[in-house]
């Protein structure tokens, strides 16, 4: 499978679990975004989420640089897999075996179970295709909860707030591409990464071909996640989905092509992911209104 099909399959399984949990997850949420307590179409989410990230980054920063252990990186490591992995199983044991459990503590002792052999494996066999799997499963399961917790405008303002801070984090200040490089050297899960032998523009600079990677921030698959699921909980339709969806999607292959095919070079995927997602449900928009 050559690089662009790699990566586009992360983000189709990771979009289509996310949204399964999306779906199952708005009845539940309701109108009120738990996080805020505010109406989830209220601007206040956007803010709420945006202060999350960036104290999440800031403190992840100086952790690299301060903390030289390894205990607390796996820590981390053990959380998002397990609470990610949750929100998927949650619904998908309900949805499977629901019938067949006798008891809310039955149910609860699987779950815990399942999410615990989900962080187990990933540990257990440390392949490229675990790792990623493992770690694909945890980012849908947040992504598409916390897309049940935002109407349409506050994703659409939070998407777009990221994709600038991204621009600025890779291209001015350069402290999204030190965390790219230091999470691969201290194992942290914020990467989907697969060797980049095979591709014309080669190993990155200093990189020995056969120690190479090339890798997609978790972010850019669950920051998109998170307006698909916004887009079917405001709409409440799936066609503008599959048309936000089939955008992202094509910005995210312009990326891959021009990383492995025209220049190796650090750029923020997420502006032109997103930016073709929202060119996509434009379209959607505009054939409605002409048929």
């Amino acid at each position: 499978m050559n690089k662009i099909g790699f990566f586009i399959t992360i983000f189709l399984f990771c979009t289509i679990l996310g949204l399964y949990v999306g779906y199952r997850s708005i009845p539940e949420v309701g109108d009120v975004n738990p996080m805020t307590g505010k109406d989830v179409n209220d601007p206040y989410g956007t803010l709420y989420f945006l202060g999350i990230v960036l104290f999440g980054t800031v403190t992840l920063l100086l952790l690299l640089k301060y903390y030289k252990g390894d205990l607390l990186f796996r820590f981390l490591e053990v959380y998002i897999i397990f609470v990610g992995s949750m929100m998927v199983w949650q619904f998908a044991i309900i949805d499977a075996i629901g019938q067949l459990l006798s008891s809310q503590e039955e149910y609860l002792i699987i779950l815990m179970v399942v999410s615990a052999l989900t962080v187990a494996v990933r540990f257990l066999r440390k392949t490229f295709t675990v790792k990623n799997l493992t770690l694909a499963i945890a980012i849908a399961g947040a992504g598409g909860a916390l897309g049940s917790f935002m109407g349409l405008m506050p994703a659409l303002l939070l998407v777009a707030a990221l994709g600038t801070y991204d621009i600025i984090a890779v291209f001015k200040t350069k402290h999204m591409i030190k965390l790219a490089d230091e999470s691969r050297l201290r194992e942290m899960p914020i990467m989907f990464e697969t060797p980049s032998t095979g591709i014309k523009t080669g190993p990155r600079k200093g990189i020995k071909a056969d120690k190479d990677v090339l890798g997609l921030g978790t972010g850019d698959i669950a920051i998109p996640l998170i307006l698909f699921v916004a887009v079917l909980r405001t709409l409440n339709d799936w066609v503008p989905v599959i048309f936000t969806v089939a955008g992202s999607m094509c910005g995210l292959a312009l990326v891959i092509y021009y990383v492995t095919d025209v220049k190796r070079a650090a750029l923020p995927a997420l502006p032109p992911i997103i930016g073709c997602g929202v060119l996509g449900l434009g379209l959607w928009a505009v054939l409605g209104m002409l048929f």
